[in-house]
This record gives structure tokens, sequence and C-alpha cells, in this order.
């Protein structure tokens, strides 16, 4: 069977799901290709993207762009103007129909720069935006082969995507064979935005546990050794994590706060931790691949990730960081937040705070710093949990099966 990826970005690497997504479909014998519409982060890379030669596999349908809209504009143009009679190309003109997409050139430039069709059993699509470009290159001929879209978070939850894409997402739900929502949340708001529910399966992004050692934590470090590995943006409530870290310093916690990731809010995240004055306790290392993660993990105490709405209505969808945190033994600190309640449970097998509120995270961290909590019946079911629930090769070999069946 041809799998296709189809993607905005690749590699992005923040999107470690859809990486690990990509190479266990190798290793199961597909034969996989995959369509980014423009290069992604070629240099801040996890290690799988070379061991599997993916730059191979991959495909670019446009290079890479320039800043400003403008430019943007400009350059697509530039594409477009040599094959503007050929009747895709003017067909891709169809504003009313094709929306922004269309009206920003982008569909118009993706049409004149990819004269021969990409055909695939199934294009598996990651995000819902790009599940509604698909599907209009599928209908303008530029993809020929069924059309499974992946539901994440921003794509669903952003007030702007959403609106951008109303009418997109009402023909995807129309035209497109399936739709792979990461939780049952999001099954649900599929449904309320019309999708017919026999075209949904939850699919979730899982890891695969036998890569993350349970590691026997007898005795916390002193001081305290807190971990987050996260993208730097709003939702995933960084802020909110430094101003617990404020909170629990005045309350006499000793702690060391690592935070592993990169991303749009870097320099904001610095200027809260300075204004704080946690300079000594709270450390920001940037970009680390997979490989390097695993160590973090390993001398870690405790994982903190208090995910939040942003302003923009964007959220979380499950985020996959906390499932390796809880695959190695690491006690879980999160939020109720979006799909986090999906996998874990409030004292059973991690701990929530209400979204945004420090002084609720300050008081599990304390609680737990002072051993006042049984954490080692909560770490075992947190492992049984990711073992058997979000576990990549049982949620694979089910999305495997719906895949084949729809082919």
């Amino acid at each position: 069977m041809k799998l296709t990826f189809f993607t905005m970005r690749f590699p992005v690497s923040s999107e470690t799901f859809v990486l690990n997504q990509v190479t266990h479909f190798i290793d199961i014998g597909y034969d996989v290709e995959i369509i980014s519409v423009f290069p992604g982060d070629l240099v801040n890379r996890h290690g799988a993207f070379d061991r599997y030669n993916l730059a191979e596999k991959t495909h670019y349908l446009l290079p890479e762009e320039k800043v400003t809209n403008a430019d943007k504009l400009k350059q697509r143009l530039q594409i477009v103007l040599p094959k503007i009679l050929s009747s895709a190309t003017l067909k891709s003109f169809n504003i009313g129909r094709y929306g922004a997409q269309s009206s920003k050139l982008l569909l118009p430039a993706i049409v004149a720069a990819n004269k021969t069709p990409f055909v695939a059993d199934v294009f598996l699509v990651h995000f819902g935006y790009a599940g509604a470009l698909a599907n209009k290159l599928r209908e303008l001929g530029v993809l020929q082969g069924k059309q499974a879209t992946v539901f994440h978070g921003a794509d669903i939850s952003r007030r702007h995507i959403l609106e951008e894409h109303k009418e997109d997402y009402a023909r995807l739900f129309t035209q497109s064979e399936l739709l792979l929502p990461i939780s049952h949340l999001w099954e649900r708001k599929l449904i309320e935005m019309g999708c017919p529910p026999e075209k949904i399966h939850v699919t979730r992004m899982g890891i695969e546990p036998e890569k993350f050692n349970l590691q026997a934590r007898d005795s916390l470090h002193q001081p305290l050794r807190i971990l987050s590995v996260a993208r730097l943006t709003e939702k995933k409530g960084l802020g909110v994590a430094i101003d617990a870290c404020k909170i629990l310093k005045a309350q006499g916690g000793h702690f060391e706060y690592t935070i592993v990731g990169n991303g749009d809010l870097e320099d904001e995240l610095r200027a809260t931790i300075t204004n704080a004055k946690l300079e000594e306790c709270v450390k920001m290392v940037g970009f680390k691949p997979q490989e390097e993660i695993k160590r973090y993990l390993d001398e870690a105490d405790i994982f903190l990730l208090p995910s939040l709405t942003a302003a923009d209505g964007d959220m979380e969808g499950i985020p996959v960081a906390l499932m390796e945190a809880m695959a190695v033994g690491l006690p879980v600190v999160s939020s109720e937040h979006s799909g986090i309640p999906e996998l874990i449970e409030h004292n059973v097998s991690g701990w929530l705070a209400p979204e945004g509120d420090a002084g609720a995270l300050a008081d599990i961290l304390l609680k737990l710093s002072k051993g006042e909590a049984d954490v080692a019946p909560v770490v075992a079911a947190a492992r049984l949990k990711v073992e058997t629930e979000f576990n990549q090769h049982i949620a694979y070999r089910r999305l495997a099966e719906i895949l084949e069946q729809l082919a």
C-alpha cells in the first residue's frame, strides 16, 4: 500500500508525532512518501530524519518563502505566471470556491509548479488546514488518492483558522473519506461543526513505551529537579509555570527548573524569569534532539506542563511530551485543558491544576517536594496508561487497519 504523508512543513522539530508516525509506517513495511508544501527546519532536526533518509522520500511543492506577505505574493506570482493559461491553474483562481488559499496565490502556485500528479492509495494529512488544501489539490488533479485528515489542536481551536477555513472544513467533511481527531474532545467538536460521525475515528498520537526505560526514583534530588519540554508558545503555559516557581520559592521550596525547547516567546519568557529574580533556579536550554531529551527525562524529578487556552483560542491536543514523561516514571503535573484529562486522571496517573492557576500548581509542586503524596502508585498507573492507551504499536496498528479498509 502506498501511503503518502501530507504536511505544510516537514520536518518540524516540535512535531515529533508526525516524524514518529512516518518512521513507524516505514518500519512495518509501508511504501511511504512525504509531501510537504514548504521545507521545514532542516537545522534543528531529530536524528530519525537522517537515519531513515527522509530527505530522499520528501517532495516539497514550493520553495522556502520570503518573510513579508508582499514578498510571498510576488514570489508566488513569479511561479504562477508562466503557467497561468493552463486549465488547472486557471481553475485554481476560483476564490469563491477555494477561498484564501486561492486569493493568497498559494493554491495557484502549487498547481503551476507541479505538473505531474502525485498518486497514492491514501494521503494521510496532518492538521485540518493542510487537509483543506490537500482536498482542493485532489479536486484540481495534483493529488490522486483517498484522503484521511488528522486534527490536532490549533487547527480546530484557533479562532482565525476556524473563521478562514469554515467553508473549507465543510467541504472537507463532505468530500474527504476519513477524519481523525486525536482526542474524544475533538471528535465531539467535529460533530458539532457538522462532520458526519461515521467518517470520524479517534486516533491517538502515542509513543513507543519500550524506548523509554521506567526509572526507579527512590528519593528526590535536592534541590528538586523540575522539567518542561515544550515549544515556547502561549498555550504551553510556561509563563504560568514560572509564576508557580516564584510562589514555590517564596514558600521555601528549593528547586532547579529546566525548560527545553524553542519558539516565539523565548525573549518574553526570559524577561519573566529575570523580573521574578529566578535566574539562578530557572534555566532555558533551547532545542534538544529526541535522543538528548531522554537524558533530561531520566535526570528529572517532576515533569511540568500547565497548558492553557491562548488568547486567540489556540489549544493543545494531547501533548506527547506528557506521554514520554509518564513512560519513564516521572510524576507529571499538568492542567485541566483540552484532551489532557483523557491522558491524566488527577491523583491517579498524575496531577492536574485548573488552567492558568499558578497557586494551585505551586501547591502541587510543594506537596510533591515534601514527599506528602504517594507517588509510586501514580507513576505505575501513568506507565500503564501509556502502555495500553497511548502505545504507538497499538494505536498505529488500528490506524493501519482503518487505512487499509479505506484504500
